[in-house]
């Protein structure tokens, strides 16, 4: 483990040393419940939610009052979704898109709402992995109500146009709502200047902490009612049943402030880096970049190796690399990833595809051993499948 070189950042994470600083300090002097305000350390511990709650919302430019906190970005997902739809079934709007690349947490919901009637629409992508804005603008409709398009694919890297999707809603007079999760290290976003009306993040996914995540869910117009999916004591406004994970909180606020203030020098040495590596490994290897004539993120490195088993390179390289085959939510079953037959259908270049996440970690000496690993395995499998 000590010498295997991590290439799963966007699984998940390392959470950031000062984070975890942050975590345990909170975890042994704000120990009671910030929901028990009458005694002072109660209240102490609800400070340090609140100011979380400020400095997640200094980051993404909104009010501090529209940040609710969650256990991940699949509840939060499940949140946004399953919340906001019963209002607006109230008033016709059962109408909903989403795209076929999307997380399984927003899949799932979309195929719930479908099971209750609700009428949904599953954008296609193109083979660069990308929505085309003119189909979604031909399905919108007066009785769309809500549209969920990914910020940044988790697979691929791949970044969708959000900010035009999210025009093209509030147009049509629909709530727009991002998972964000997988963009959220790398590229900052104003949710006071784009018309997005939910957001979901994740603190595995920032070099925060796992089991906690955000929804910002707009209080302006058009304000956003959400119903509660989780049943308790009412906290979080009454959306979100269940005593605040406080370290967790503080550590995330943590994480949202540091990403501020390294997101641009993190995007440009981790984007050189992957660079090299894809152009090294391009230069030894006959293989296909997936989704590289579009934007992407700079950490995020899609390849397809004709002939060469995903889970057979992982196998032999395992002991040296963490890299994924597909998404990690995906991992107990050995199936073509939805967002590769997407893309590219039922092919030999969609079940060959795995993914390489650069981070934080990442050493640039780290590039010529990794290259090295994958001509050699992959000279390997190729011998033994010629034998």
């Amino acid at each position: 483990m000590a010498n295997s070189i991590y290439l799963d950042h966007n699984a998940s994470t390392p959470i950031d040393p000062a984070v975890l600083e942050t975590v345990i300090r909170i975890s042994r002097d704000a120990y009671a419940n910030p929901s028990s305000i009458e005694h002072n350390q109660g209240a102490a511990a609800g400070k340090v939610v609140e100011a979380a709650r400020s400095q997640i919302a200094e980051f993404v430019n909104c009010r501090a009052s529209e940040i609710l906190f969650t256990s991940g970005s699949t509840e939060a997902n499940n949140l946004a979704i399953l919340g906001s739809y019963p209002e607006l079934k109230k008033t016709g709007r059962t109408h909903c898109i989403t795209s076929l690349i999307e997380h399984p947490s927003i899949l799932a919901c979309f195929d719930h709402l479908e099971e209750k009637g609700a009428r949904v629409t599953r954008l296609g992508v193109d083979e660069n992995g990308q929505i085309l804005l003119d189909e979604l603008s031909d399905v919108l409709c007066s009785q769309t109500g809500l549209v969920s398009i990914m910020a940044a694919n988790n697979e691929t890297g791949v970044l969708q146009p959000i900010s035009e999707a999210a025009h093209l809603a509030e147009a049509a007079g629909a709530l727009f709502h991002t998972d964000y999760s997988q963009a959220t290290a790398y590229m900052p976003l104003d949710l006071n200047g784009t018309p997005i009306h939910m957001a979901s993040f994740s603190g595995h996914k920032a070099y925060g902490p796992k089991g906690v995540g955000a929804l910002y869910r707009s209080i302006r117009k058009p304000r956003v009612n959400l119903h509660p999916v989780l049943f308790g004591g009412g906290q979080e406004k009454g959306l979100r049943a269940g005593t605040l994970n406080t370290p967790g909180i503080a550590g995330l606020g943590h994480a949202f402030a540091l990403i501020g203030e390294k997101w641009n020098d993190d995007a440009r040495r981790i984007g050189a880096l992957r660079d090299r590596l894809q152009e090294e490994l391009q230069d030894k290897i006959s293989l296909q970049i997936n989704g590289s004539d579009v934007p992407r993120l700079p950490n995020t490195l899609s390849l397809s190796i004709d002939n060469v088993v995903p889970q057979a390179l992982m196998q032999k390289l395992r002991n040296d690399l963490c890299f994924s085959a597909s998404s990690a939510c995906a991992t107990e079953h050995v199936a073509t990833s939805h967002v590769l037959q997407a893309m590219f259908g039922k092919t030999p270049r969609a079940r060959n595809a795995f993914r390489l996440g650069l981070g934080r970690q990442t050493k640039e000496q780290d590039i010529a051993k990794i290259v090295d690993l994958f001509v050699c395995a992959t000279s390997e499998l190729l011998l033994l499948r010629s034998i």
